[in-house]
């Protein structure tokens, strides 16, 4: 990095993150901003502008998940942080590290306690608005203070349960000469009581020694390649099958016969019926909310000792579920330590269990119709065979984000799924994909979209164009915004709101951004079409268009237990026949 001399604030922030590593970030530009954007170039720092400020915040989701550092974004006042705000609640529920740097007037404009609305032009209160959505605010008011401020809201983001830190800049502070100090990072320390956790392991053994259908839940605490390698280790000595939280698919490989899918509202009835079954359940990084559980938790593992172990002591404090014995540690130091106390378990003892596991798969097959088209579960696999094993997919919210998470093949770190889980925000898909090809230019990356999903942030085409960014984006069309049609199908008998929706041509979209694109509506087509896609060099777009009556089956319905999912069976526990239907 060329050295250059720090004058004002902004430049100090800049020169702040590229001490730390960064040699870019995100940003949609606005007035109050501008004097940070200006400071960019002079410290190496390249500037990616977006088309929205929920584009800029999303690829900053990805830069974050990828690098393994912060992501940066940086917004104007008023709309600007209004925009902001839904990429940044993204990344505080699933636990992503940001700095949000969010423009703002002048301080002698600033409204304080002044009885008005509003005092500066496009203000709002941005520390307020944050406060629900990140771990920490700021709002420095003299330069003194931000100097303070940098080091500390780096190392709020990154430690513990990571999430984002809102840096509120006054356009007073920003261009005010600077002559502190910034602060250097502190050695990076964690507490780990040993002791603790050797205590839980021993614990954890004895449980391990005796217990004949035991299963591991992964969720978003486990989705780094040193914790999916530490598993994988663990399940040398100890194979006891796993099932997954949507954002924990991929740390052990989708195809291992091991490995039973994510459970839950939309998920495997095979993971359900181990959940049901299981006489040992060990819990890492998942808090285990509604959508995993269904609502009967108390049948939830209720044959199951359970043991968990999480950074985060109030998702254990505040357990949604029964357990027997819990952990407040991190996940790298625990697996370390486990790896050298495990005891070793002979493959053939869990034989009965594996004999069962296969018996499910083959009683509970994804029940897709094969009369209408193409069907979503063909889709997703032909792509996953066809594309690179160094893939990253993202996807929107909906029905095809479950389809996604269901049929392509995940593996830490070469195969890795980025999508939004606690959030559930719909336009997640195409500005993340964006970020993602931007950081990790050495894989490819498959974007997951539905014709309503896509339309959030369909303008983030232009940032493919102009970057030349070598992405692929399947738009999984079936004229509804389907997963919440499903649902109010299944309790009302109207769509009325999300039903038989007439979509754009996006083929046409597509080129008129500049992007090569497809159509395919013919299952007797796909192939042919799906090699040409994944062979194609540089952007490209595929238009699939479904029969609408593709369902998101099958799913845990209030009510249900986790084992008894509809339409396998009906809503008192029975056993269906789907072929009366």
């Amino acid at each position: 990095m060329t050295q250059h001399t720090i004058n004002v604030a902004a430049d100090a922030v800049i020169a702040f993150l590229a001490q730390q590593g960064h040699t870019s970030l995100h940003n949609y530009p606005g007035g109050t901003i501008a004097p940070l954007l200006d400071a960019c170039s002079r410290f190496s720092i390249k500037v990616y502008t977006s088309r929205n400020e929920q584009g800029a915040g999303y690829a900053a989701f990805a830069q974050a998940k990828i690098s393994g550092l912060p992501g940066i974004v940086a917004v104007t006042s008023g709309p600007g942080v209004t925009n902001v705000i839904t990429p940044v609640s993204d990344a505080y529920f699933d636990s992503v590290p940001m700095l949000v740097f969010t423009g703002q007037v002048g301080v002698s404009d600033l409204r304080s306690d002044k009885p008005v609305r509003q005092n500066g032009f496009q203000e709002v209160d941005t520390p307020a608005l944050m406060v629900p959505v990140t771990k920490a605010q700021f709002q420095p008011h003299t330069v003194e203070e931000l100097a303070d401020i940098l080091p500390k809201a780096w190392l709020i983001a990154v430690e513990g349960r990571p999430g984002p830190v809102s840096i509120d800049l006054p356009m007073s502070v920003q261009r005010a000469p600077f002559t502190q100090a910034i602060k250097p990072l502190p050695p990076t320390t964690r507490q780990f009581d040993k002791i603790a956790c050797q205590q839980f392991i021993a614990t954890l053994n004895d449980a391990i020694n005796t217990a004949s259908r035991p299963l591991i839940i992964c969720g978003n605490g486990m989705s780094t390649t040193l914790r999916a390698q530490q598993l994988a280790n663990i399940r040398q000595q100890w194979p006891a099958p796993v099932s997954h939280s949507l954002l924990g698919v991929g740390v052990a490989d989708s195809a291992d016969n091991g490995t039973l899918g994510y459970h839950g509202h939309t998920g495997s009835q095979i993971s359900g019926k181990a959940i049901a079954e299981a006489d040992l359940i060990l819990v890492l990084g998942s808090r285990l909310d509604i959508r995993q559980t269904g609502t009967l938790r108390d049948t939830f593992g209720s044959k199951a000792k359970i043991f968990r172990v999480d950074f985060d002591e109030g998702e254990l404090s505040c357990s949604k579920i029964r357990h027997d014995e819990t952990l407040v540690a991190n996940l790298d130091d625990f697996l370390a330590l486990w790896q050298t106390q495990l005891p070793s378990v002979t493959v053939t003892s869990l034989a009965p269990w594996f004999q069962q596991i296969t018996s499910w798969r083959e009683q509970y097959p994804w029940p897709y119709p094969r009369s209408y088209g193409l069907r979503p579960d063909t889709v997703v696999e032909r792509l996953s065979n066809l594309f690179p094993e160094k893939t990253i997919v993202t996807t929107g919210v909906g029905a095809h984000q479950h389809w996604a998470a269901r049929h392509f093949r995940f593996a830490l770190p070469n195969r890795r799924l980025l999508t939004s889980a606690g959030h559930g925000a719909m336009g997640f898909d195409l500005p993340t994909a964006v970020g993602a090809a931007i950081h990790a230019p050495d894989y490819s990356v498959l974007c997951f979209v539905g014709d309503g999903s896509f339309q959030m942030n369909i303008q983030e085409l232009a940032m493919i164009r102009e970057l030349d960014l070598d992405l692929k984006i399947v738009v999984m069309d079936n004229h509804r915004l389907a997963l919440v049609s499903q649902f109010q199908l299944m309790n009302w008998d109207t769509d009325t709101a999300c039903g038989h929706k007439q979509s754009p041509d996006f083929v046409t979209i597509a080129k008129g951004y500049g992007i090569d694109a497809l159509h395919c509506d013919s299952a007797a087509d796909f192939d042919g079409i799906a090699e040409q896609f994944a062979s194609h060099k540089g952007p490209m777009l595929l238009h699939l268009e479904l029969d609408e009556r593709h369902d998101v089956l099958p799913m845990l319905l209030g009510g249900q237990a986790i084992d008894k999912m509809w339409p396998f069976y009906d809503m008192q526990g029975e056993p269906r026949d789907l072929n009366d239907d």
